[in-house]
């Protein structure tokens, strides 16, 4: 079913219920376009080898508006913020930055670079604009470390705030000079911005944008999609600089549409139907109807993918395992479901079960000592950060793989490693989130306007089923990476490296009610 259909489906539904006063629910857009946008992952982490890592961002305005969007970028233990700004896109207008570490020492922030010309608030220097722990140190200290090296790896979102309106002085301002390729950029910076609040409209729309991990050194490079979230908001969300809105807890309206095939992977081996979910959600402090909504297309009880652990090649498997809501839910007093535990020194720690397959069909569970590093008070067999590496390795199925740190692709510090016994070099693996809230209790949306629709091709018509809705598992993005080391080669008469490696977005089980 495409886009394009099952909006209009959602649509039809949303209309006939009334969900939240119109046709309108956010949704997690299979081809990557939308008003928010996900980078599962940024590092400028070194490399087993010692060699850094760089990540560029780009983000397209794939239509005919000025668009003035929220870039952020969070670090990964606890989604702090590191560095936000204003961007204005002018219509088809690509806007690109780098991640880079500040200096060649570990301990260093990362910092963000760029060339292009499009209008930012605050205007980014020439030389570069370092990450800052001003959230996470001081008196927003949250028991974890509070030095910069936490700045190194995390994530970025994207929010389109909203349109500006076509011949205004912001949207002029910000529009690229045919001659010159550069917009003037005038009264769209400061603290305040009158210019864009006067001109500001609700968002339409149509971004994309991809990640790219590179080590130049190494010889690694690999892409990635931002995952793209349609229909977020009806409402313009301009916020000028400084605050760290808006976010997916302004989500408006509080509604959301998931798409897929219920719970026959995990009930029974009968095909069920495809289903529509149309959502409404209610929220309480501390987590918004808006947070629930966005969580809900992110919601997966199951995370599959393949691994690859060739001796020959030297070869080496992380997945990017990263929570965009997971900060609107959990504190270090409170938790609310689908997450389970509370954020401590260690972490939010999420239980999972860990099964892989070699590729001959035989498996096995992950036991509590094939996972590590533990930090101190952690659950064994879990996921501590919002965004975590899990790093396959080469082990014993009665030891942990040594070092644990870094992970051996990305080296990446937030990390849970698995050891891998030498009879599964290569397959696949299912990482089941077992927590109590997240396997039991779940996301439960609003009873008395959510709706499931049987899509049944063989129905005269959708089946429609009123009341709450359970979604299990975690709201969770991400993809594998792997690389492959052969070192130096002949090309011909010459010598070339023969390191390479590419990505993947993951899979998913989905468990959802009814």
């Amino acid at each position: 079913m495409n886009t394009f259909k099952r909006k209009a489906l959602a649509s039809a539904v949303l209309g006939t219920l009334g969900v939240a006063g119109s046709a309108h629910a956010i949704f997690q857009d299979a081809n990557n376009l939308g008003e928010a946008l996900i980078y599962p992952y940024y590092t400028v982490n070194n490399d087993t080898a010692g060699n850094a890592f760089n990540t560029f961002i780009s983000v397209v305005n794939s239509t005919s508006d000025v668009k003035v969007v929220k870039v952020r970028f969070r670090e990964g233990k606890n989604s702090a913020e590191v560095l936000d700004f204003n961007l204005y896109l002018s219509p088809n207008d690509v806007w690109t930055g780098a991640i880079v570490p500040q200096t060649s020492d570990v301990t260093s922030p990362a910092m963000i670079l760029t060339a292009d010309r499009s209008c930012t608030n605050p205007v980014i220097p020439a030389a570069g604009q370092a990450f800052v722990n001003f959230q996470f140190s001081g008196a927003a200290a949250d028991g974890l470390a509070a030095t910069l090296d936490r700045t190194r790896e995390g994530y970025a979102e994207i929010f389109e705030m909203g349109r500006l309106v076509t011949g205004s002085a912001a949207a002029l301002a910000a529009i690229h000079n045919p001659a010159t390729g550069v917009p003037t950029c005038t009264n769209l910076t400061g603290l305040t911005v009158p210019t864009v609040t006067a001109a500001v409209t609700a968002p339409t729309g149509g971004l994309m944008g991809t990640g790219t991990l590179i080590n130049v050194t190494s010889g690694r490079d690999t892409m990635y999609n931002a995952n793209g979230f349609g229909a977020w908001s009806t409402l313009q969300q301009y916020r000028d600089i400084g605050t760290d809105s808006p976010n997916f807890s302004d989500t408006t309206p509080a509604a959301s549409v998931v798409f897929g095939i219920a719970s026959n992977l995990f009930a029974t081996t009968t095909q069920v139907a495809p289903t529509l979910y149309v959502s409404s959600w209610t929220g309480t402090t501390p987590v918004s109807a808006g947070a629930k909504a966005a969580s809900a297309t992110m919601m997966h009880a199951d995370v599959l993918n393949e691994y690859i652990l060739d001796a020959a090649t030297r070869s080496g498997t992380d997945w990017v395992m990263t929570f965009p809501t997971k900060r609107l839910f959990v504190s270090t007093t409170t938790v609310v479901a689908p997450f389970t535990n509370l954020l401590t020194t260690s972490g939010a720690c999420e239980v999972i079960d860990l099964t892989f397959f070699n590729r001959e069909e035989a498996s096995a569970a992950a036991a509590g000592s094939a996972f590590s590093p533990l930090p101190p008070g952690a659950t064994a067999n879990s996921l501590c950060w919002e965004s975590t590496i899990v790093s396959f390795r080469n082990g014993s199925s009665s030891a942990p793989a040594t070092p644990a740190l870094p992970s051996l692709v990305l080296g990446s510090q937030n990390v849970t490693a698995i050891a891998v016994t030498t009879s599964f070099q290569n397959g696949w693996a299912d990482i089941h989130f077992s927590g109590a809230n997240a396997s039991t209790v779940g996301l439960v949306s609003d009873a008395t306007s959510s709706t499931a629709s049987n899509l049944n091709a063989t129905a005269v018509a959708p089946v429609f089923a009123a009341g709450a809705q359970t979604f299990r598992g975690l709201p969770v993005v991400g993809f594998m990476i792997r690389t492959f080391s052969n070192g130096s080669l002949a090309c011909g008469t010459a010598t070339c490296q023969g390191n390479y490696g590419g990505s993947v977005s993951h899979a998913y089980k989905n468990n959802n009610t009814p």
